[in-house]
């Protein structure tokens, strides 16, 4: 029996299933669907199912480098500059030959971006807009979802390198999160990436509050009347008063005090809040009563204890002076 033709039918043998029928000797590709990023790197392997071969290593296109060990051989390539490229690993074993084939594709895939169109003021209407690109081999488009999540808004997914969310902005959304995620569909595999950004709603004044201790106060008592508001940028506050006597303002103008205020202070404290969105206004009403005991009186006691001791020391200097005496009755 011609040796050569043992060998190849030992080879064709080389893997048994139970029952003795022979596996033909089979060699892969690893990974099988190879995408990698346009201008990176990627390392492959091509294994074979039996140890018997007699050659076993790659045949493509481009300067082959690699390593090879028993039943395996890689290929590096290390600058993927083909969007797309045929590959193909082979093996002989004796009269058998078993070859591989897949094809290798490059991506580019920019991250995606958010932006608002436009300033956020609350209850208007405005537009938040994530946009992402990817190329991909011809000859489809790239298969590229994107969905916009977050924010206290509805999530929105496009199928495409743009999705858009118009809403009516709320105050309560200021300084809330919204992220995009972007996934890129490469055949089994897919490539992800995100971006997050911080919703910016700009709001006129509202809430505006005015408060003092009371609003009845009596005539000579310390009064202070305070004004708190809630918007985007803060509210700068102006203040309309029944009189601009005496009075001073503090923190920045939030706060009005008087101090021993008259009846001429009772009357309306308005405050406006405004700023660059618009102005909200609120009010409060202060009453000063009279004294409890009128000024006067204090005064009018003190005169007559002097005036009656003026009296008393004329009469006596009289009587010490003069040598006079009361009339007898």
């Amino acid at each position: 029996m011609d040796p050569r033709r043992s060998w190849g039918a030992m080879a064709l043998l080389c893997l048994l299933v139970p029952g003795g029928h022979p596996v033909p000797c089979r060699v892969s590709i690893s990974p099988e669907e190879p995408t990698v990023e346009f201008g990176t790197s990627l390392l492959l392997n091509c294994t074979s199912s039996c140890r018997n071969y007699s050659r076993l290593n790659w045949e493509v296109s481009i300067t082959k480098t690699g390593t090879q060990g028993p039943g395996w051989v890689s290929l590096n390539i290390s600058n993927v500059t083909d969007w797309s490229l045929e590959l193909q690993c082979f093996g002989i074993f004796g009269e058998q030959r078993d070859i591989a084939t897949t094809t290798l594709r490059a991506y580019r895939f920019s991250p995606p971006q958010i932006s608002l169109e436009g300033a956020a003021v609350a209850g208007k209407e405005a537009r938040v807009t994530c946009n992402a690109s990817a190329q991909v081999p011809p000859p489809g488009p790239p298969n590229l979802r994107l969905t916009l999540r977050g924010g206290g808004l509805p999530t929105s997914t496009h199928q495409g390198p743009s999705v858009g969310l118009p809403f009516t902005a709320r105050p309560e959304q200021h300084g809330r999160e919204v992220t995009c995620e972007a996934v890129l569909q490469l055949g089994r595999r897919t490539v992800n990436a995100s971006a997050t950004t911080v919703l910016w709603v700009w709001a006129a004044p509202r809430d505006v509050r005015v408060r003092a201790p009371r609003t009845v106060f009596t005539t000579g008592d310390n009064l202070t009347v305070t004004c708190r508001a809630e918007g985007n940028p803060s509210p700068r506050f102006r203040w309309e008063l029944p009189t601009n006597t005496s009075r001073e303002l503090r923190d920045g103008g939030a706060t009005v005090a008087i101090a021993a205020a008259q009846r001429a202070h009772s009357g309306t404290y308005r405050c406006l809040a405004e700023n660059r969105y618009g102005a909200s206004a609120a009010s409060i009403d202060i009453l000063f009563q009279g004294s409890s005991r009128s000024p006067l009186i204090p005064v009018v006691v003190t005169l007559a204890v002097v005036a009656v001791l003026v009296i008393l020391a004329i009469s006596w200097w009289l009587y010490r002076s003069r040598g006079w005496k009361p009339m007898p009755e």
